[in-house]
């Protein structure tokens, strides 16, 4: 399709350009002199033209490219993986490698697969992982050893006849900073992997098995949230940690070990590993790298894309991939949410007979962390929720992603909710999971920006806070509210222009900024914003975008919705973000009070 329409476009074009031609050509014959003028304008109009020219030979070309990527998906899956692919600058695999007493060894066969291209790596390399790279504030892992000769450089190759191979072929390391973070990882790892996967699915599921990287050393733990997130994939739910496969002394080989979210480069742009056996000229080395990129995606979801309306696709794809693949896993699914959410209504005081239909009921879960972050007036939010909301079929109620021990109950929890509501923090994530049209309100921290501007990205309005790019072009509501100098319950005596305010606050954190960080920070919520925000979104219904915005104009920044514009009736997902002046007005605390 591409093709022809190059070929349609071309034509005109081409013609426009042989009778401008012509013309120039009869007017230089009737007249020797042209003003300089007259010379630079013919230049830039025929520059014009032949850039016009260029910029239809690149749409075409990718228009062809995405043709190609089509032409791959579907069930019968693609003649090629996804991290074969030179355009794919995030993932590698080795062959037939085998592991063993603690190292790492290649299968002693004939090596028939050797290319010029370090990126494809068919052939069996020397290389190595270091950890130079990662932060040392975040404690590089030192286990982590991974160094293997290539069978052409090592004179002393081992032999893979004891080890058996796994029943499954492909084993697919997955890392990118942050994976210990929930949000971090379902951004930086998953989506990426899943766009990949998207356009060159597996031909089974079972041929597919995942360990999760995580580069700081204080920082292995393997949550729940890791293994239900990776359930958007088509994997087969064997989910492990790489540090376990590093540490396994039974003796096992590969048919592929596959990395992604690495950055490769030859040995010779680290000096700091030595190996007798290697060719040095030969020998690669790989690092940690930011994310799992994936370039057509990558490309509009920066910063840009999320500002021009829904150019960016991927993490729709991820929540529709993520929810389809559960539902299809179990077909009882909605039942079983129907059933938990019945039994939370029963907890939480709700006489059997006032329940009736469940689905009547709007179920708000707020976010309940133990230790930083703590919501310091949950009770009295939860208190004053009933008051005014019960009998209109509203219950709040707290949800700790730390207490579901499991990944089907961290699934149950939230698919279970109408709306979350919650500090920014990595539980609001599992807002993915709420039903359509479902509404997650961040709760912005404080940033006094004459104090301390860390962690400023939490809470920008005219933009995506990161949490907001997790939602963008999805069919759920996502709102951000800024808290102000209330929220914090230091130096109450105190007002946001108060002199003194810095001096006491640093007094009461022992001038410890540390301290004083929003990631550390308890915070109290108005009562009176919850209430306003269930009374003018969760029991009324939104007619149409510009409805909408005016309920949120006041209080709210709209990260996402998910509305109807005019007298159309197609909903669409839309942003509504601050303008940057507004923004800057919150930043430098003219409006800091202005929501309490």
């Amino acid at each position: 399709m591409g093709h022809h329409l190059y070929t349609a476009r071309r034509k005109p074009l081409l013609s426009l350009v042989l009778v401008f031609g012509l013309c120039i050509f009869s007017v230089m014959r009737s007249s020797q002199t042209v003003s300089s003028l007259q010379n630079h304008t013919r230049e830039n109009f025929l520059g014009k033209i032949f850039n016009q020219t260029e910029e239809y030979k690149n749409e075409a070309a990718d228009n062809r490219r995405r043709d190609d990527q089509t032409k791959n998906r579907g069930g019968g899956g693609s003649s090629r993986h996804f991290w074969e692919r030179e355009d794919n600058p995030s993932c590698f695999h080795l062959n037939k490698i085998c592991h063993g007493n603690g190292a790492w060894f290649y299968d002693d066969v004939p090596n028939n697969h050797v290319t010029s291209s370090p990126r494809m790596l068919l052939n069996q390399p020397s290389i190595n992982y270091s950890n130079l790279d990662v932060p040392e504030e975040y404690d590089p892992d030192e286990r982590y050893r991974f160094n293997v000769a290539s069978p052409l450089n090592n004179s002393q190759n081992k032999t893979a006849a004891t080890c058996p191979y796994s029943s499954t072929p492909y084993h697919i390391v997955v890392q990118s900073y942050y994976n210990h973070m929930i949000g971090e990882f379902y951004s930086r790892t998953v989506r990426g992997l899943n766009e990949w996967m998207r356009d060159f699915p597996p031909k089974s599921e079972e041929d597919i098995q995942l360990y999760v990287h995580m580069a700081s050393e204080g920082r292995q733990t393997l949550f729940h949230g890791h293994r239900l997130f990776l359930g958007a994939l088509p994997q087969s739910d064997k989910i492990d940690s790489f540090l376990s496969l590093i540490e396994n002394k039974r003796c096992q080989c590969f048919e592929k070990l596959v990395f992604c979210g690495y950055k490769l480069h030859d040995y010779n742009l680290d000096d700091d590993y030595d190996n007798d056996d290697t060719n040095m000229d030969d020998h690669l080395t790989f690092f940690t790298a930011d994310k799992i990129e994936h370039l057509d995606s990558d490309e509009t979801c920066d910063g840009r894309g999320f500002r021009k309306g829904n150019r960016c696709t991927a993490y729709n794809h991820l929540r529709q991939d993520l929810l389809s693949r559960y539902e299809r896993k179990d077909p009882l699914l909605h039942e079983k949410i129907r059933d938990y959410r019945h039994n939370m209504l029963l907890e939480n005081g709700v006489a059997p007979q006032q329940i009736g239909n469940v689905d009547d009921w709007k179920i708000v879960g707020l976010t309940d962390r133990k230790a930083r972050r703590v919501w310091l007036n949950i009770d009295e939010v939860i208190q004053t929720c009933e008051t005014n909301f019960l009998l209109k079929k509203v219950l709040c109620i707290k949800v700790n992603v730390e207490e579901a021990n499991s990944t089907q109950a961290q699934l149950l929890m939230h698919m279970s909710l109408d709306s979350m509501i919650g500090i920014h923090g990595a539980q609001l994530t599992h807002g993915v999971l709420l039903p359509q049209e479902g509404f997650i309100l961040e709760i912005l921290p404080w940033i006094p920006h004459n104090i301390s501007d860390y962690g400023e990205w939490t809470a920008t309005t005219d933009r995506p806070t990161p949490l907001g790019e997790i939602f963008h072009g999805t069919n759920l509501h996502h709102l951000g509210f800024r808290l102000g100098r209330e929220s914090v319950p230091m130096c109450e005596h105190l007002g946001w222009s108060d002199r003194g305010l810095k001096a006491c606050l640093m007094n009461e954190t022992n001038e410890n900024n540390i301290k004083f960080d929003w990631s550390n920070r308890d915070f109290n919520v108005d009562v009176n914003m919850i209430s306003k925000f269930i009374a003018s979104f969760l029991l009324k219904d939104i007619p149409n975008c510009s409805r909408m915005y005016k309920r949120a104009e006041e209080n709210f920044v709209i990260y996402n919705t998910y509305c109807s514009k005019g007298e159309d009736k197609v909903k669409r997902a839309k942003q509504y973000f601050h303008s940057r002046s507004r923004a800057r007005q919150y930043k430098y605390g003219s409006r800091q009070d202005d929501n309490n």
